[in-house]
């Protein structure tokens, strides 16, 4: 694959495609991953919309790549950080701030 086409992939399937740590999928990435690739997701809803502070966190701390649809709902990739997410009632504001004070 030349540079020039990788690059534009780079662009259509990550939101942040200039931050080469961030896995934070565009809309186009993530129907690519469902419905292309056929992988598995897992869904979790929040009560409150997530603050700056809790996409900040997603973007440093989260290890698998993720889908954020509104403010209000995540998807996961990562069968990991989705198990863990469960064990904490989906709760993602708790699973950052564990994250963050244990790193």
């Amino acid at each position: 694959m030349s540079g020039v086409h990788s690059s534009k992939l780079v662009y259509q399937i990550w939101n942040n495609p200039k931050d080469n740590n961030s896995l934070r999928l565009s809309l186009a990435g993530y129907k690519f991953l469902v419905q292309d690739l056929k992988l598995k997701s897992y869904k979790f809803e929040f009560d409150k919309p997530l603050a700056n502070k809790h996409l900040l966190q997603l973007e440093r701390l989260f290890q698998g790549m993720y889908y954020l649809i509104g403010a209000h709902r995540i998807v996961v990739f990562d069968e990991q950080e989705a198990a863990m997410l469960s064990l904490m009632d989906g709760d993602l504001k708790k699973y950052l701030s564990n994250l963050e004070s244990n790193t």
